[in-house]
């Protein structure tokens, strides 16, 4: 091999180890899980390729090309939203299943009535959930913690009593973004096959079915791309600014994502500097946009926290809100060591389900480079990636709920990145011959094993995921509570863990109405303090709810005043299956 060749090649070499390091055999977990199942589909490939076979697929993708760009458009729009609404629809319930969507749909409400905050409720300590500033901050005022921009995102779903539809709805616009994206850096093909992939994919399918900000930041710093890359070929400055509004939504979602994306999507510009200068109007057009978002940021936070320089996540996470490699607590510090675990356990959940295929998903999305037929280009679409793992390795958390969602703003230009290596190996192996339907085989194989890691993936998201539990509402419903205020805790976690790791509270705090008047009011059990809330809200039939997540069973206490404590009650189980005997009263 050439020396110019090894030289190209060697960094795409050791990007692609690093990628695939610490995750053993560089299989799906589904292909593992299922060795058996996983060759028949590697077989059922092999035969729908062999002979003909080959030739009818590439008919029939030539056949997708020829469909004017419009229809095949909203043809892939519509079969996203599907696919995304069913998930959250059956999988999730419509319902927020994280605190951090919980607490982005409170503020939503918030917004929806036309207010940026809430006064602080009386005994609001009874109502505190993660991601919600009150009562533990000492300010005064109700509001969620996160910035706004996904809240007010949310905000139409409220108006029309359907927020669960607006992830669904965005992560549907993401997939024709995608293809637009493969059409403005190559052409129409590679833009429809980057969005045939997208629309199945379990990493977009789950997390446009949950109420959080990722997508909605990943598809509008998409479209501040694509606006970007019109503004390079048109020098029309209302592309500048269109790019700099699409940038301020996503800024307002998630600053630190925007920043970061926002940093490498000006590098056109600069290098070469000429760039610069002849589209100077459309780029002062963006920043002023830009601005208007920070202004918006600037604002939100002195409402929220009285401080236009202090986010909100600042003050309700405290230590463990900051960047860096510090010491968080006694005897806990996030050190490199840590940052590259997380890394490490990130490119693991993206090879898994970026595409969902048998094969690492980012092998896919580097065969530009492994094929030699990467430029300047292509390395472009791939540094959000790397850039983004660097940040966010400098952050202690790992997002175990949905491992590598906070690299999600990367993904549209790694299904196009995945497309061009699809169309660049066809390029190399010609169209002749044995080697011909290597590519055609990965897709199939690849489409044909959806329904083998899809269900997979989806089985981790029971009815007790995240943060929330499904029994309240039923138990609610089967014993006819009404006029009550309703007390909620959680038990059995795990051994040795403190309980408070996790009460499901998020639960109940979502169904009270903003005003705390509604039939029923789920407050935190507070155990000795209880009675000072029963007293201020005389009137009420008075219940304990406990929630047992080792065995997801529920008991349910009607709690009885005596002097100056609640005495428990067990409610008769209307069966054994649902009730567990009464534990012990936690003090």
């Amino acid at each position: 091999m050439e020396k110019t060749k090894i030289w190209r090649l060697a960094p795409a070499a050791a990007l692609l180890l690093f990628f695939l390091a610490g995750q053993g055999i560089p299989l799906h977990r589904a292909a593992l899980a299922h060795p058996l199942l996983t060759a028949g589909v590697f077989l059922l490939a092999a035969l729908a390729t062999a002979g003909r076979g080959g030739e009818r697929l590439s008919a029939g993708f030539d056949r997708l090309g020829r469909i004017p760009r419009r229809r095949f458009n909203a043809g892939i729009f519509l079969l996203a939203l599907l696919a995304n609404a069913l998930v959250a629809g059956l999988v999730f319930k419509g319902i927020p299943r994280i605190d951090d969507g919980v607490a982005s749909l409170f503020q939503a409400r918030i917004f929806a009535r036309g207010a940026v905050t809430l006064p602080l409720p009386p005994e609001a300590d009874f109502m505190d959930l993660f991601g919600v500033l009150g009562a533990r901050q000492d300010l005064g005022r109700w509001c969620g913690m996160y910035p706004p921009g996904w809240p007010l995102l949310l905000t139409p779903g409220v108006w029309l009593g359907v927020p669960w539809l607006v992830n669904p709805v965005l992560g549907a616009l993401l997939v024709v973004a995608i293809g637009g994206l493969g059409r403005e850096f190559y052409r129409d093909r590679v833009g429809r096959l980057a969005a045939l992939l997208a629309v199945p994919s379990p990493f977009i399918l789950v997390l446009s079915g949950l109420h959080l900000s990722n997508t909605a930041t990943a598809l509008f710093l998409a479209l501040a791309l694509l606006s970007l890359g019109k503004l390079r070929r048109t020098r029309r400055w209302f592309w500048g600014g269109a790019g700099g509004l699409a940038w301020g939504v996503a800024f307002l979602c998630r600053p630190l994502d925007a920043l970061v994306l926002g940093g490498i999507f000006t590098l056109p510009f600069l290098f070469p500097p000429a760039g610069l200068k002849r589209c100077w109007r459309g780029l002062a057009a963006g920043l002023v946009a830009a601005a208007l978002a920070g202004a918006i940021l600037a604002g939100f936070q002195e409402a929220a926290t009285g401080d236009w320089r202090t986010p909100g996540h600042e003050i309700g996470m405290g230590r463990k809100g900051r960047f860096g490699f510090i010491e968080l607590w006694p005897g806990r510090t996030h050190t490199p060591g840590r940052g590259l675990e997380h890394t490490f356990l990130r490119l693991r959940a993206l090879n898994d389900n970026l595409l969902g295929w048998a094969l690492p998903s980012l092998l896919i999305v580097m065969l530009p480079f492994l094929l030699l037929r990467a430029g300047p280009r292509e390395w472009f679409l791939l540094l959000p990636l790397p850039a983004l793992l660097l940040a966010f390795a400098c952050y202690w958390y790992y997002e175990e709920c949905f491992p590598a969602r906070y690299v999600t703003a990367a993904l549209p230009c790694l299904y196009v990145l995945a497309a061009r290596g699809l169309f660049a190996l066809r390029e190399v192996v010609g169209r002749q011959g044995f080697r011909s339907r290597l590519p055609a085989f990965l897709a199939v194989s690849g489409a044909l094993f959806l329904p083998v890691s899809t269900p997979d993936h989806l089985r981790r998201y029971d009815h007790r995921y995240y943060d929330v539990e499904e029994n309240l509402p039923r138990v609610i419903r089967d014993y006819g509570i009404a006029n009550a205020l309703v007390f909620m805790d959680a038990v059995g976690v795990a051994e040795g863990v403190d309980d408070a790791a996790n009460d499901y509270y998020a639960t109940g705090f979502m169904r009270n109405d903003l005003d705390l008047e509604g039939d029923v009011l789920y407050v935190r059990n507070l155990a000795g303090y209880n009675i000072h809330l029963v007293r201020h809200l005389s009137g009420r039939a008075v219940f304990l709810y406990r929630y047992h997540r080792g065995k997801d069973r529920s008991c349910l206490y009607r709690m009885v005043p005596e002097g100056d404590e609640l005495k428990l009650v067990p409610v008769e189980p209307e069966t054994d299956d649902l009730f567990l005997a009464p534990p012990p009263v936690r003090e």
